[in-house]
């Protein structure tokens, strides 16, 4: 995953603008560092190895009984 700061404001704009979210260029320049914090995160769940071991989620709707 690319490092977020080195998206430049322009190139953000363009991932707005691509996105259809109609953002002037203030609303982009407040939502940059928003996005950066959030993309840094997401770059840290993609550097974890889990290995081989493969991840189950199950869902019990009658969990718990009272």
């Amino acid at each position: 995953m690319p490092d977020p700061a080195e998206m430049s404001i322009d190139e953000f704009q363009q991932l707005a603008d691509r996105a259809g979210l109609g953002m002037s260029r203030q609303e982009v320049e407040e939502l940059k560092p928003i996005y950066d914090l959030y993309a840094a995160y997401a770059r840290q769940l993609h550097d974890i190895d889990f290995g081989a071991t493969e991840m189950i989620v199950e869902y019990h709707p009658d969990w718990p009984e009272d």
